[in-house]
């Protein structure tokens, strides 16, 4: 593997997230008013949500695996192999040069942090899980949901839904996604979001990544292709890069949960 070019690409998702300029949010943006924002997943999903829901395969179809594994790949170049225990969302990363871990609390990186080429090892660990588990994990605990104007992209209409999270979710609550589904297959197509895990802060710079392809695994219709693009003028702009995973499975079995743990040698990615 070609790491020199692996640290590339890390550095110029990096650029990608705080070099783009922001969609307009402006009242005619939305459809919908505040009170309209569903505080948590024990109210009932918005109705686009819900199409989406199932367009992809069902959540209960999603809810009843236990274990999820694929490769991430930019071109040809294999990045790492990924292993998700989807009911507790620990994880565990690994190519020839590093092993990322989650162990339910801390991030670990064997044999130590200066494996890992990126930025940051705790951004990293759940970060490509989240854009192939859209829109799955957009029924998630804590989420409030407010439906925006539907729009074009490439020519085709989309129906809108914007995403934020309450204060103690995850490790960036104040991320936001503007999620667009194709009207005819209400299927995931255009997903905007803002990068906020360094700054802690809201942002109101966003990046795009567009669903090209997608491909069935155990009744799921999962991402194939997944193009970056930059966000500006309020449109697609310049193409960053593609992202494909491949060698999907799914299991019902959950995975052995002592493959979680930190090894002696590993260190802790604190941020």
């Amino acid at each position: 593997m070609n790491f020199f070019r692996f640290l590339i690409a890390t550095t110029f998702f990096a650029y990608l997230v705080f070099g783009c300029t922001s969609p307009e949010k402006s009242t005619a943006d939305t459809i919908s008013s505040d009170s309209s924002m569903i505080p948590d997943v024990s109210a009932e999903y918005p109705p686009i949500l819900q199409q989406a829901l199932e367009a992809h395969g069902g959540l209960d179809r999603w809810k009843s695996f236990e274990k999820l594994e694929y490769d991430v790949y930019r071109g040809e170049e294999l990045v790492d192999h990924q292993l998700i225990a989807l009911n507790t969302r620990k994880v565990l990363l690994n190519n020839d040069q590093y092993t990322i871990g989650f162990d339910g609390q801390q991030v670990w990186v064997s044999p130590d942090t200066s494996a890992y080429l990126g930025s940051s090892a705790r951004f990293y660990h759940n970060l490509q899980f989240y854009f192939f588990a859209l829109p799955f994990v957009l029924a998630d605990p804590g989420i409030s949901y407010e439906q925006l104007k539907a729009r074009e992209f490439q020519g085709k209409i989309h129906d809108g839904l914007r995403i934020t999270y309450q204060s103690d979710v995850g490790d960036a609550a104040n991320d936001e996604y503007h999620a667009y589904f194709d009207q005819d297959t209400h299927q995931l197509r255009v997903l905007l979001y803002t990068v906020t895990y360094f700054s802690q802060s809201p942002a109101d710079r966003y990046s795009a990544r567009v669903y090209g392809e997608w491909q069935t695994v155990n009744g799921l219709a999962v991402p194939l292709q997944v193009t970056s693009y930059r966000w500006e003028n309020d449109s697609l702009g310049e193409q960053r890069g593609v992202t494909e995973y491949r060698n999907i499975t799914f299991d019902e079995i959950p995975p052995d949960q002592s493959m979680f743990l930190m090894p002696s040698q590993a260190t802790v990615s604190d941020r």
